[in-house]
């Protein structure tokens, strides 16, 4: 009786806080470019979704093949792939994603398959019938074209669906000095030239810990074992410890 009485608190407990929460607590649809991003951006808040009785979904583009900048061996991009997806894998039972739907759609080439990535995502969305979408916003964080087009993808899935959509956005804090950490990107074919950060809503108090194990998952691209390279403690302590969003 006594556990029976417990269980019926916290369902109570967890009915009024997701009335109140506009992201946890329900069924959440992730969508993503690469592998990781979903762990940079989000793994604070799906893990804290899982917690709140929500379920989480995700969609990623690519596997990320090109991603090779970390791995001091000669590599080829099936293998990857391979490698990246696996890490995924990992990743998704540590922050209890119910299913994860790899596209398989090429690294760094995004914008040219956008219709084939927005129709199997919406395929995909319908199946499972999320409340909410999450993904990047016009900024698509680093400048990243993959971002940006896996962005724009997953807003238009979301208007079809006529569902709230919510966008990955920096620290406020981290902002000022981010494209100064971002600028050896600039350079190459894959970014833009320039970024305009998205200046965030609402933000989540996440489980570091968790973070940092799905962080930690993707040891490929993680260089001489660091999660943050190059960041300033400050911000790493910022992104760690809250995930900020937009409408």
């Amino acid at each position: 009786m006594v556990a029976f009485l417990l269980s019926y608190v916290r369902y109570v407990i967890l009915s009024v806080m997701k009335k109140k929460n506009k992201i946890l607590g329900k069924k959440l649809l992730v969508i993503t470019a690469h592998p990781d991003d979903e762990s940079y951006l989000a793994a604070g808040t799906i893990f804290r979704n899982y917690q709140m009785g929500g379920t989480n979904f995700l969609v990623c583009a690519t596997y990320g093949e090109k991603g090779k900048s970390h791995i001091k061996k000669p590599i080829t991009q099936k293998s990857l792939k391979f490698i990246r997806k696996r890490e995924l894998q990992k990743v998704k039972k540590i922050l209890h994603i119910s299913e994860v739907l790899g596209l398989n759609l090429p690294d760094g080439n995004l914008t040219q398959h956008a219709d084939k990535m927005y129709f199997r995502s919406l395929m995909f969305a319908k199946k499972i019938k999320p409340e909410v979408i999450l993904g990047f916003g016009s900024d698509g964080i680093t400048g990243h074209y993959d971002h940006k087009s896996a962005g724009r993808v997953a807003r238009k899935v979301a208007k079809q669906l006529k569902l709230p959509y919510f966008a990955f956005c920096l620290p406020p804090k981290v902002t000022s000095q981010a494209l100064d950490w971002l600028i050896k990107k600039r350079s190459v074919k894959h970014y833009s030239s320039s970024i305009s950060f998205d200046e965030p809503i609402f933000r989540i108090k996440i489980n570091t810990s968790i973070k940092k194990r799905a962080l930690r998952c993707h040891v490929s691209q993680l260089e001489n074992n660091n999660i943050f390279t190059g960041y300033p403690d400050f911000a790493v302590k910022a992104l760690l410890e809250v995930e900020y969003f937009r409408v």
